[in-house]
């Protein structure tokens, strides 16, 4: 396949630049020698734990060229939705950075909220808390995801995502959640917009088949798998949805794109 048109990269974090926090060898210099062809960076991601600013200091401590307006992430395009639908008494599940945001907005309201925002809370989820969204669903309450990511890649294995709760808790109520990240299609057409650049001249480079590769496909963007973070090969071969091209890492993408 050719990649000559390709202008713009939409760059996943976790599991294809680092693994937990721990960046995988290269691909600094990779970032830098792709700049410096002239490529347009976005990185995306799930990643909803902390705020896009805090996200960005991260990036910028473990050495990755990143500037702050080259990140899109869930928390903010989540504020914004929450905003625009006119609610005013919400409940945050999330860490204090992202509680904060919407603090700042909404009345907290943990008995009947109009919505529920759910983001990453690591070991935090059990039965009582489980129970307790699902008898406030039950209630009226809108569920709104920061994304519905199945597992992610920890330095000790696979973790379970915050996707596998929300889908429970549509299973039991059956309600369907509102999702602002990947996959949704909505997250890459606000990326496309936000690197300005066409759907074409774009490629995704990811290691999820499903958040990554097929949230890329139904927006009408190339894309190309790695096989580092949480690939599987297993899952990849059974998937309806196939990458453009699958390449070891991230820096084999050079070799793909600097061929002028």
């Amino acid at each position: 396949m050719r990649f000559n048109q390709i202008k713009g990269i939409l760059c996943d974090l976790d599991g294809v630049l680092y693994n937990d926090s721990v960046v995988i060898d290269g691909v600094i210099d990779t970032i830098k020698t792709l700049k410096d062809q002239g490529y347009q960076f976005l990185f995306v991601t799930n990643t909803s734990g902390i705020t896009s600013e805090e996200l960005y200091h991260k990036l910028i401590t473990l050495g990755i060229p990143v500037d702050e307006n080259e990140i899109l992430s869930p928390p903010l395009a989540a504020l914004n939705y929450t905003i625009e639908q006119g609610y005013k008494e919400i409940e945050v599940l999330a860490g204090s950075s992202i509680k904060a945001l919407f603090e700042e907005k909404f009345t907290i309201n943990t008995t009947t909220p109009e919505a529920i925002i759910i983001s990453d809370i690591g070991k935090n989820w059990d039965y009582q808390l489980m129970n307790n969204l699902f008898l406030k669903v039950l209630n009226g309450s809108k569920l709104i995801g920061l994304h519905k990511g199945k597992f992610w890649k920890a330095s000790d294995g696979l973790r379970i995502d915050i996707g596998a709760f929300i889908k429970g808790l549509e299973f039991a109520t059956s309600t369907e959640a509102i999702c602002i990240g990947k996959p949704d299609k909505s997250f890459y057409e606000s990326a496309i917009e936000k690197i300005n650049l066409p759907a074409h001249q774009l490629l995704m480079i990811g290691d999820d088949i499903i958040g990554d590769i097929q949230g890329a496909k139904a927006a009408k963007l190339t894309a190309i798998q790695v096989k580092t973070g949480k690939y599987r090969k297993e899952l990849t071969d059974n998937a309806d949805i196939k990458p453009d091209q699958l390449i070891e890492d991230f820096n084999s993408l050079p070799s793909l794109l600097i061929t002028r």
